[in-house]
């Protein structure tokens, strides 16, 4: 193809449809997919048509990937838009959503939303939204946000590893969720809550099963309650990030047929990892929520 041409049709042996995997064409008008034909229709000759023809390469549609912490300002260092955005392009992802934190500022009051715009401006090789943070008194910038662009908003029910970003209490989720009401935004949870009574005996610090009682199912169980009460109450789109004990998806599910506006989401790790084969001192494993065992997996895996 010659630069700059008008690209119309894209096609390939191997294109994912709902259907399965199959060749077809991919037609394309302007800047949009308008047809797909496979062997068995015939695609529609173009005027100045330009095809690109791919061979035997998968063709997919592009992955949306909502949970990445790009970092820029502040922490660039792990990473910032130029590299992200790269390495998502590179591995088909096609849009992002970069969350609140770890970047110094987070994206907790509209001006910090600038300053992020301004980090990312000209850098990013994909699509790229950005999260808002919720942290105690932040209420107040939450519409502004929304109004510059916003599509919703992560909190920490636990301390976020950061202390830019503090978790919030029931007291700040209720302020919160009072401004966000009739908004149609979303309230993204990392849902972990401290609990005083746990107190796990503190074994071989190298073992991951140390490391495992000091996250046990019950921080999520209670978080997810606390989650769960709010969003019948206030009516708000409510969604759990990387859930990873499967104890707490009889109350989800209740919760949702009561008619709660909950989702919920797992992730390739706790689905793929289990900690019964973690080795000792593997520090690459650890996540929090954590990883837990095979047998949870399983209880996951049949209720998704």
């Amino acid at each position: 193809m010659e630069v700059g041409s008008q690209l119309s049709v894209v096609r390939s042996t191997n294109v994912v449809l709902d259907s399965g995997i199959c060749p077809a064409d991919i037609i394309i008008k302007g800047d949009k997919i308008v047809g797909i034909h496979t062997e068995l229709t015939t695609a529609p000759q173009l005027c100045n048509q330009q095809m690109l023809d791919v061979g035997d390469l998968m063709v997919m549609p592009g992955v949306v990937d909502s949970h990445v912490h790009v970092n820029e300002p502040g922490r660039t260092d792990w990473e910032g838009y130029w590299t992200a955005t790269r390495a998502a392009a590179a591995g088909g992802i096609t849009t992002l959503i970069d969350m609140p934190l770890n970047s110094n500022p987070p994206t907790t009051t509209l001006e910090n939303f600038h300053t992020k715009l301004n980090a990312a401006r000209d850098k990013c090789f994909v699509d790229t939204g950005f999260w808002g943070g919720v942290i105690p008194g932040n209420q107040s910038a939450l519409r502004p946000m929304i109004e510059a662009g916003v599509p919703g908003f992560k909190c920490f029910l636990i301390h976020s590893g950061v202390d830019e970003f503090p978790h919030v209490t029931e007291a700040d989720l209720r302020m919160s969720l009072a401004e966000l009401h009739g908004t149609d935004r979303v309230l993204l949870f990392h849902a972990e809550r401290e609990l005083t009574h746990v107190n796990p005996p503190l074994n071989n610090p190298c073992a991951y099963a140390t490391f495992l009682a000091t996250r046990p199912d019950e921080m999520e169980v209670e978080a997810i309650r606390l989650v769960i009460k709010l969003c019948l109450q206030y009516r708000v789109r409510c969604h759990i990030v990387h859930l990873s004990t499967a104890e707490a998806l009889p109350l989800i599910d209740e919760a949702r047929k009561a008619g709660a506006l909950l989702t919920v989401e797992t992730t390739p790790h706790y689905l793929s990892l289990a900690a019964e084969d973690i080795p000792n001192g593997a520090t690459q494993y650890k996540c929090c929520p954590p990883i837990r065992t095979k047998s949870n997996q399983v209880q996951i895996e049949m209720f998704y």
